[in-house]
């Protein structure tokens, strides 16, 4: 997985139309290549996220979208592509020989709190605000 993928997600260009990029959806093609993984990995680590509640919410919404604007795929959120990408860290964090999908999901399913959009924001702020130069400190 890319090592820079925050970098990547957190600091999207700005849109044309001045909205915050990250609450535009995008296709799981620049997904995978802002992760830098290819679209089967994506799919995978995607699995693991669904049993998340907040994330599978969003899933559902995105391919209703899907389906009533007749999309070929249903896009994903930058919410989305951040468990993913969170998801993609534990698989590379355990060793080779060891059932990975197991362990990560049994992990994810007892840290479901460590997922939540919240926790996404808070993450997105820490990022652009260190991107910044700003510096906080906690007293």
């Amino acid at each position: 997985m890319e090592s820079g993928w925050r970098k990547q997600l957190f600091n999207q260009k700005q849109s044309q139309s001045g909205v915050n990029p990250l609450v535009l959806p995008m296709s799981k093609a620049k997904a995978a290549k802002i992760l830098g993984i290819c679209p089967r990995t994506l799919e995978r680590w995607a699995k693991v996220a669904s049993l998340i509640p907040e994330y599978r919410l969003i899933l559902l919404r995105m391919q209703a979208l899907a389906q009533e604007n007749n999309l070929r795929a249903a896009p994903i959120t930058s919410y989305q592509v951040w468990v993913i990408a969170k998801i993609g860290e534990l698989f590379g964090d355990i060793t080779q020989g060891i059932d990975k999908k197991a362990l990560v999901e049994a992990i994810v399913e007892a840290n479901k709190v460590e997922y939540t959009r919240a926790q996404f924001e808070q993450e997105q702020l820490g990022f652009t605000s260190h991107s910044l130069g700003e510096t906080h400190h906690v007293g």
